[in-house]
């Protein structure tokens, strides 16, 4: 078992008060190797994401995470996950909380990181609203480009599982999980 760290904080959102749980572990880079696997979760990128080929941070247009870590010796992961019953009612509660949590840990992660390290997002990047790959060009802020961990190859779920003792949870047309979850990390030296 691992020695993560854990906590919960407070975020305004709306009229609402809603909490966000949060679990760290710092680890050194070559032990998540193992929950590395692009050629099987890329395959799940180019067939399901729309993403995929359109913007800078996604496959097939990021670099190896052997490359992009290879000056860091350790990653600290970062998983936020709250409740989507906090929300006020919504069509998609789900949809709605998931968008919060990767937003939330986003800006956390981007705030945290330093000047010395590199964030891997929470998800694909948004900085703009189109992605120069879309129009034909280079990145519009390539000093701001980040890439994340699906997009390099890893196993999500596996991760939560193995390190964090959490199982991800899925939504279906009828059922609003008990939480929603995101991941990303910050490479240091």
């Amino acid at each position: 078992m691992n020695n993560y760290q854990t906590g919960t904080f407070e975020k305004r959102f709306l009229n609402n008060t809603i909490t966000i749980h949060y679990k760290q572990l710092d680890l050194e880079t070559s032990e998540i190797l193992s929950y590395l696997n692009p050629k099987e979760f890329n395959i799940y990128c180019k067939n399901g994401c729309p993403n995929h080929s359109q913007k800078w941070t996604c496959p097939p247009n990021c670099p190896t995470f052997e490359n992009y870590s290879k000056d860091y010796s350790i990653v600290s992961l970062y998983l936020f996950y709250t409740s989507p019953h906090q929300f006020e009612k919504n069509d998609d509660k789900a949809l709605y909380s998931y968008n919060f949590i990767k937003e939330e840990l986003q800006t956390y992660l981007r705030k945290i990181e330093p000047a010395n390290g590199k964030m891997i997002a929470a998800n694909s990047c948004e900085l703009c609203s189109t992605c120069g790959l879309a129009l034909g060009k280079e990145c519009h802020i390539p000093e701001k480009i980040r890439y994340n961990l699906v997009a390099f190859g890893f196993n999500v779920s596996k991760i939560m599982t193995d390190l964090f003792q959490h199982e991800l949870q899925w939504a279906s047309k009828d059922q609003i999980p008990d939480f929603v979850s995101s991941v990303g990390a910050i490479l240091k030296k």
